[in-house]
């Protein structure tokens, strides 16, 4: 908790010196230019090479936004940014854990682009009107006291601080909700600078190293990842099992009646539920830490949680998955002798999954045995009833 603290606040006392610094001679502040490039450039490197995606998108996002202001930095462009930013940090901040440059992290970076371009168009003469309606006040109230942005500005700034701090306080304070916290802020002054005929640079480029510094301290995905699910696979597991120590508990997950799901609805539909699965488990609470086993078998390792409180988070994923559903077509009526095949039709499915779970017992247990322990517990509760914990 205290370097969540302690970095942010050297961040921006080293922002701060350097927005001074471009006040100094030109051979120095000129320096001070390249600082941005030099983080934006080397976030999205750092991201890619590691496969944390959320930093490469949240880099992404700030680098378009000191784009959008350099080449066009408008009242009405800057009233844009500073809606919009805001709201794609909370996004970022809520993100699941990995996101891949395709299917939904496709669109996510498609959008941001998309949002680009949409401000770049605010800067024509005939959006004016539609930039002016963003400068509006909402209430009866002088801010410009104490701030430059517009009022809706400030509410936005405000709802996504709110998002990403709710983000940090219930789902086990995950370091990149924490840098979404701090990046929000920095943003903030920058737009702030700029609205009062300042430098903003300096300060998007310590919103991005803040991010750089909340994603290194986030767990590295092992090489080992399935390419299905996008979990860690089990090679991964055995590596977390030796790093562990004194209390935890460890889960086995199942799809209830997998393959008879496959041979209904297909194995593109198999997939699908799989990584619906597999998405559900990576928003299990208590950090606990989810894995892909093969044959529609996960496990999920809580570090420092004893068994009843991991059964209440596994019991929520259980409900969750249970509530979901999946769209498919519609297989036609099975003909002697013939597979069945889909049709044009569609129809909404879900899936159960039952949970086994055990708990170690002192420093000296093994953690190969509680993840056989949870193996047996999850058979048990397979013979009592499907979709149903035990431990």
């Amino acid at each position: 908790m205290g370097c969540s603290l302690v970095a942010p606040a050297l961040i921006l006392l080293l922002a701060a010196a350097l927005v001074a610094a471009g006040r100094l001679p030109d051979s120095f502040a000129m320096a001070t230019d390249a600082v941005p490039l030099v983080v934006f450039g080397g976030g999205v490197l750092f991201g890619l090479l590691t496969r944390r995606y959320r930093l490469v998108l949240g880099v992404v996002v700030l680098a378009l936004t000191d784009a959008a202001l350099v080449n066009f930095g408008s009242r009405e462009v800057t009233g844009a940014v500073a809606v919009l930013l805001p709201l794609n940090l909370a996004v970022i901040a809520w993100l699941g854990r990995e996101i891949p440059l395709a299917g939904r992290g496709a669109a996510l970076f498609g959008f941001a682009f998309l949002q680009a371009g949409l401000v770049a168009l605010l800067h024509q003469p005939a959006l004016a009107s539609l930039a002016a309606s963003l400068e509006q006040p909402l209430v009866e109230a002088d801010l410009k006291t104490w701030t430059a942005l517009s009022q809706i500005a400030v509410v936005v700034f405000v709802l996504a601080l709110g998002l990403a701090l709710v983000r940090f306080l219930a789902g086990g304070r995950p370091p990149i909700a924490v840098a979404a916290v701090w990046a929000l802020v920095a943003s903030f002054l920058a737009l702030d600078e700029l609205g009062s005929g300042g430098p903003a640079r300096i300060h998007f480029a310590a919103a991005g190293l803040m991010l750089i510094v909340g994603a290194s301290r986030e767990r590295r995905r092992g090489a080992h990842v399935d390419d299905v699910t996008g979990l860690p696979a089990r090679l991964e597991l055995n590596k977390a099992l030796q790093q562990l120590r004194g209390c935890y508990t460890l889960a086995r997950i199942e799809i209830d009646d997998f393959s008879g799901f496959r041979e209904t609805h297909g194995a593109d539909a198999a997939r699908r539920m799989l990584r619906l699965v597999a998405t559900a488990l990576t928003k299990v609470g208590g950090r606990g830490l989810a894995f892909y086993l093969g044959d529609q078998t996960f496990a999920v390792v809580f570090r420092r949680m004893a068994q009843p409180t991991a059964a209440q988070h596994l019991d929520a994923v259980r409900r969750a998955v249970e509530a979901s559903t999946l769209e498919v077509a519609t297989p036609e009526p099975k003909r002697p002798g013939k597979p069945a095949r889909p049709t044009s039709a569609k129809q909404a499915v879900s899936v159960t999954i039952s949970v086994g779970v055990a708990e170690s017992e002192g420093n000296a247990a093994d953690p190969h045995k509680v993840l056989r322990a949870a193996e047996h517990a999850l058979d048990r509760a397979q013979q009592a009833a499907p979709q149903a914990i035990s431990a």
